[in-house]
């Protein structure tokens, strides 16, 4: 534990906040994998009624399998923007500490420089969780909305 604690402060606060998104994305797969809707389908033979009725009750369902997905779809753009955010503000305190003359040794700033990438790595981890999840979910309600 301790060492998952000390690279999320090498991080900053950008760690953490990628790792409250990835909770967020745990919640939200997890959430929609325990409340998964039973579509009360009409039989086929009911075909008979309005077309524009089917395709309300076709819009109806498609809307109820999709609740969710539109918050893991923003959290799957934000990740990589914060990823690079907190790779952008850790090379800024890099170059401000050369601009110091702290870290005139290439083992501090190459340490810096590694410790600054941090945040883009872990985002990258956490948009493809994210992604996973989300297509996951999208090809569940299509193939559900197919087979009916």
């Amino acid at each position: 534990m301790t060492g998952f604690v000390t690279l999320m402060q090498q991080g900053g606060l950008i760690m953490w906040l990628l790792f409250i998104v990835a909770l967020l994305q745990i919640y939200l797969f997890m959430q929609r994998w325990l409340t998964w809707p039973s579509l009360n389908w009409l039989p086929t033979a009911s075909s008979q009624r309005p077309q524009l009725l089917r395709r309300a009750e076709h819009l109806l369902a498609l809307n109820q399998l999709e609740k969710g997905l539109p918050l893991l779809k923003a959290l799957v753009v934000i990740t990589p923007l914060l990823g690079l955010t907190g790779t952008v503000t850790g090379m800024m305190l890099v170059f401000d500490g050369l601009s110091l003359g702290e870290a005139a040794d290439p083992r501090r700033l190459s340490s810096g420089i590694a410790r600054a990438i941090l945040p883009t790595f872990a985002s990258m981890a956490v948009v493809l969780l994210g992604m996973f999840f989300l297509s996951f979910w999208q090809r569940r309600a299509r193939k559900t909305l197919q087979g009916h």
